[in-house]
């Protein structure tokens, strides 16, 4: 959660070397894919920032992020993700404002964290989520851990550097 301005500078400065650009102004017709992205994780981070310490700049961020987010199809909560996430592609990235997805996450297009009966997932740091992985329910994922594409999660893996595929979706990493 980004409680100061050393820590927005911080999340900032690793998500803009995740996305290997440096940020400038361009039109939004000009703009390539990894400015679109990068310019989504400066929104959610500024605008986390500013609602983590009741600035009235706030509602400005909140207002760019919500419009980037509908214009993509993406819904990321505030204060889900921790630092270092990384969407590998435009397209639709569904997170219950419930779950926890810990650093260096890497999410791709079609990925659905979701919750069943109010109950989230909670998810370790250097996860990655291939395209079209669900989790979903009361699950703890561990670190290290790789979710295969199309793979549905529903029941918790703390193992160490898990590969999880398939309906539903089973350990393969041995």
């Amino acid at each position: 959660m980004i409680q100061s301005k050393e820590d927005l500078r911080r999340y900032l400065e690793i998500e803009e070397k995740k996305y290997h650009k440096k940020w400038y102004f361009n039109l939004p017709i000009m703009m390539t894919e990894q400015q679109v992205l990068y310019k989504h994780a400066r929104f959610l981070r500024k605008a986390e920032y500013a609602t983590n310490n009741g600035k009235i700049s706030r509602v400005w961020y909140l207002f760019r992020l919500l419009r980037i987010q509908t214009r993509y199809g993406i819904s990321i909560p505030l204060n889900v993700l921790e630092e270092g996430f990384e969407m590998a592609h435009l397209g639709s990235v569904i997170i219950n404002a419930g779950s926890h997805i810990g650093k260096n996450a890497k999410l791709h297009p079609g990925v659905c964290i979701g919750a069943n009966h109010d109950k989230a997932p909670q998810i370790g740091n250097n996860v990655y989520l291939g395209p079209g992985a669900k989790v979903f329910g009361d699950i703890t994922l561990g670190d290290n851990i790789q979710v295969g594409a199309n793979a549905v999660v529903t029941k918790s893996c703390m193992k160490d550097g898990a590969v999880l595929v398939g309906i539903p979706a089973e350990d393969i990493s041995k």
